[in-house]
C-alpha cells in the first residue's frame, strides 16, 4: 500500500506491476472506499485518478481519502490497494454572509454628535486568504448621515440628524470578498431616531396686529396667537412677557392653552390708544419663541366737547361797538378723534334779533362777532347760551354761558321834560334867591352820560336870574327883578350831559360843540 497526494489541478496516476504474462499479468484499477458520492472517477486502465460527476467543495471537506484496488479481474483472487489523500485547494466561490438580514438600532437619539456609534454589522465567507476577507461598504440608504468602517463593519454618523426632518434610515450595506470574481453578499440596516426637544419654539406669525373699539365688552376674544413645535412632543403653553406693561396686563389676558387673548378691563381710548402685548410660547424646551400683538383701539363718540377755562364767560363791550367786530372767544376741546372729535359751535339761546354771530375755527375756537347794531339804550345785556357740539353719529355737545354787556357810549342828549319851554309869571321886587322854576331834564344814558348839567346860556345880561348847575331850580339874585327896568326876559337855558363828548339840549340852535340849547320865555314882571 501506498499514500499518494492529490490535487485536482495536477492529476495523479496510481500504477501496480504484475509478474504475470499475458491476461493474467493485466492490471485494472478500481476506487473501492472514499467515493460514496462519486466526486472522483479512475481510468481502470491507465489508473488515472480524475474529477468525478459531482464537484468538489473545500468548505465542506478540505481533503479526501480514496482506496485505490489493483486486481486482474474480478474473479482473481490477487488485488492490491493503495491509499489515495486528495488535499482541495481553496477557490474563491463562496460570497461572504451577514449574521443578519437586517441589524436595527431603534431610538437612535436626534441630538448624537458626529461620529456616534450605531451598530455594527459582520460578514463572514467561508473562503480563505483574500476570498474570505470581507470588506464593508453603504450601498444606499445613507443620505450622507452614515458612514461603514470597510474593515469591522461598524456604522457611525458623518452628519448632524433631524428627527423633523428625517424620523428613519433604512441602509442597505454589502460585504464584498477581497479575490476574483469577488463575491457580494447584503444586509439592510434600519435606524430610527429619537424626538427631543431640540427645535424652536416658531410662531405662525412674527406679529399681530388688531383694532378694537373702545368700551367693548368684557370677554370679547381679540385674537388667537398660535405657534408650532416641529419636535411636537409637549403641549405648547402660552404667556405674556413679564415685560409687558402693566396697563396692558391690566386689560388683557390670554389662554395658556388656547393663546386666545381676552379684555378684560374697560378699553377707553382717550386713556390708551396703542397696547402692545409680547406674547412667548414654550414647549419645555430650550428655544422658545416670542411675538408681538398691537392692539390699536378705535374711538367712539363717548366723550362731550368741554369748554376750557380760558374761555370768556363775561364780556363788556361798548354800545357802539362795530358790526363785524369780534367781542369774544370761546375754546372747546373734545377728547375724541376724528369726526368724533370736530368741534362746531353755534347761539342757541339770548341772542335776540340775531345781534351777535359765532364763527368756528379749527373746530376749536368759538369767535362770537357783533352781527348788527347795538343799543344799550333797548338792550343792556345779553345771556349767550353758546353750543360745542362734535361731528359723531349721534352727536354729543356741551353749552356755556356767555354774558356780552353793552356799556354806554354817550349817544343820547339830554331831554328837558317841556319840550315848549317855560311862561311864568313872577313880581318885581322879590327878594334874592327867590325860586321862579326848576328846569328838569332826562338823559337815557348812564352814569356820566346821565349825569346832567344846568345852564343859562342866553337873555340874563344884567344877571337878575341864577340856575343851580346841578338841581336845574332857578332863583332869583339878591338884585331883584324891575318891571320898570325890564318887564319881561326871554332866557334860554342849556342842558349838557358829562360825557365825552357832552351832550346837551335846548329849544334852540346847537352851538358849535354839539351842545343843544333848550330856552324858556319868562312872561312879564308883575
Amino acid at each position: 500500500m501506498c499514500q499518494l497526494d492529490y490535487s485536482y489541478r495536477s492529476p495523479v496516476v496510481v500504477q501496480a506491476t504484475d509478474a504475470d504474462q499475458g491476461e493474467n499479468g493485466r492490471v485494472l484499477y478500481r476506487i473501492v472506499s472514499g467515493n460514496t458520492i462519486r466526486q472522483f472517477s479512475i481510468n481502470e486502465l491507465t489508473g488515472q485518478v480524475t474529477r468525478g460527476e459531482r464537484a468538489l467543495d473545500r468548505e465542506s471537506s478540505n481533503s479526501h481519502v480514496l482506496e485505490v484496488e489493483a486486481y486482474n479481474s474480478d474473479r482473481g483472487s490477487m488485488r492490491s490497494t493503495v491509499r489515495v489523500i486528495v488535499y482541495v485547494d481553496d477557490a474563491n466561490d463562496e460570497p461572504p454572509v451577514f449574521t443578519q438580514q437586517q441589524y436595527n438600532r431603534l431610538g437612535l437619539r436626534e441630538t448624537a454628535g458626529i461620529g456616534t456609534s450605531v451598530i455594527v454589522v459582520r460578514a463572514t465567507d467561508p473562503d480563505t486568504g483574500d476570498g474570505g476577507a470581507v470588506a464593508y461598504a453603504l450601498v444606499s440608504g445613507s443620505d450622507m448621515k452614515f458612514e461603514v468602517d470597510v474593515s469591522t463593519g461598524l456604522v457611525t454618523t458623518i452628519d448632524y440628524l433631524d428627527y423633523e426632518t428625517k424620523t428613519s434610515y433604512l441602509m442597505n450595506v454589502s460585504a464584498t470578498d477581497q479575490s476574483p470574481p469577488f463575491h457580494q453578499g447584503y444586509c439592510t440596516v434600519y435606524v430610527t431616531l429619537l424626538n427631543e426637544l431640540d427645535e424652536a419654539v416658531a410662531f405662525f406669525s412674527p406679529g399681530y396686529e388688531v383694532a378694537l373699539r373702545e368700551n367693548i365688552a368684557t370677554g370679547t376674544e381679540v385674537v388667537q396667537v398660535q405657534a408650532q413645535s416641529a419636535d411636537n412632543l409637549n403641549q405648547l403653553s402660552y404667556r405674556f412677557d413679564p415685560d409687558t406693561s402693566p396697563s396692558a396686563l391690566a386689560l388683557f389676558r390670554i389662554d395658556g392653552i388656547t393663546g386666545r387673548i381676552t379684555v378684560t378691563g374697560l378699553l377707553d381710548r382717550e386713556k390708551g390708544d396703542l397696547y402692545t402685548l409680547t406674547v412667548v410660547a414654550d414647549d419645555g424646551g430650550p428655544k422658545k419663541d416670542s411675538t408681538v400683538v398691537s392692539i390699536t383701539i378705535l374711538d367712539e363718540n363717548d366723550n362731550s366737547p368741554h369748554f376750557d377755562i380760558t374761555s370768556d364767560l363775561s364780556v363788556e363791550i361798548p354800545e357802539n361797538t362795530p358790526i363785524g367786530k369780534r367781542v369774544a372767544v370761546v375754546l372747546a376741546r373734545d377728547k375724541d378723534i376724528g369726526n368724533n372729535g370736530l368741534v362746531n359751535f353755534t347761539l342757541v339761546a339770548g341772542n335776540m334779533q340775531d345781534v351777535f354771530e359765532i364763527r368756528t375755527t379749527n373746530h376749536t375756537y368759538g369767535e362770537v362777532y357783533v352781527n348788527s347794531d347795538l343799543d344799550r339804550e333797548t338792550v343792556d345785556r345779553y345771556l349767550l347760551k353758546v353750543r360745542a357740539m362734535d361731528n359723531g353719529s349721534p352727536s354729543r355737545y356741551t353749552d356755556l354761558s356767555l354774558t356780552i354787556n353793552i356799556l354806554d357810549v354817550n349817544d343820547n342828549a339830554p331831554v328837558i321834560q317841556s319840550r315848549n319851554g317855560y311862561n311864568i309869571s313872577i313880581n318885581e321886587n322879590v327878594g334874592g334867591g327867590t325860586s321862579v322854576l326848576r328846569v328838569v331834564a332826562t338823559d337815557r344814558d348812564i352814569g356820566s352820560n346821565a349825569m346832567l348839567f344846568y345852564y343859562i346860556t342866553e337873555g340874563n345880561q344884567d344877571l337878575t336870574f341864577r340856575m343851580d348847575r346841578m338841581t336845574g331850580e332857578m332863583v332869583t339874585r339878591p338884585s331883584p327883578p324891575d318891571r320898570e327896568r325890564q318887564q319881561q326876559y326871554r332866557l334860554s337855558v342849556t342842558v349838557e350831559d358829562d360825557g365825552a363828548p357832552n351832550v346837551g339840549e335846548t329849544h334852540g340852535t346847537p352851538f358849535p360843540n354839539g351842545t343843544v340849547r333848550h330856552w324858556s320865555d319868562l312872561t312879564s314882571l308883575h
